[in-house]
């Protein structure tokens, strides 16, 4: 009498299963592995500090306190959106640094758009969005805020 094996035993389509499930798992045990850690995996942040008129509300100086891991470049832009009556005003302006693992001052100017309105005194918006990358890549994170437009520098 033939000898079973346990494969035998089971259905045909059971057998399918389970031979395709062994030969997948090198695969899904490669994509669940965790990717290495890079300086770009590490937190940053910014946050605005302070926001003043500049050339009569042509523009306005922005003061960012960044923070990124030390070795990696952070790229910051910001945008600046205020209402003025029933025009908006907008600039945009960005700046790059090389970082240093310490909180950081970055100072930016944008310039209000021509279409719009001039940049007064009062609440507005911000978006900030650093871009921070290292040999393992960038990473790139947005950050809104409302913040308060001051007098002239």
């Amino acid at each position: 009498m033939p000898r079973r094996t346990l494969f035998a035993a089971m259905p045909r389509r059971r057998t399918l299963f389970l031979a395709a499930t062994a030969a997948a798992a090198p695969l899904i045990a490669g994509l669940l592995a965790a990717p290495a850690a890079s300086a770009a995996d590490i937190p940053s942040t910014s946050r605005v500090v302070t926001v003043k008129l500049k050339d009569g509300g042509e523009r306005v100086r922005v003061e960012l306190a960044v923070t990124c891991p030390a070795g990696a470049t952070v790229l910051t832009t910001v945008t600046v959106t205020e209402a003025n009556g029933t025009r908006i005003a907008q600039g945009t302006a960005s700046g790059d640094a090389t970082c240093t693992g310490d909180e950081q001052q970055i100072i930016l100017r944008p310039k209000a758009e021509r279409v719009g309105a001039l940049f007064i005194k009062g609440q507005a918006t911000s978006r900030t969005v650093r871009t921070v990358c290292d040999g393992g890549g960038c990473s790139v994170i947005p950050f809104d805020e409302t913040i308060r437009i001051k007098g002239t520098v």
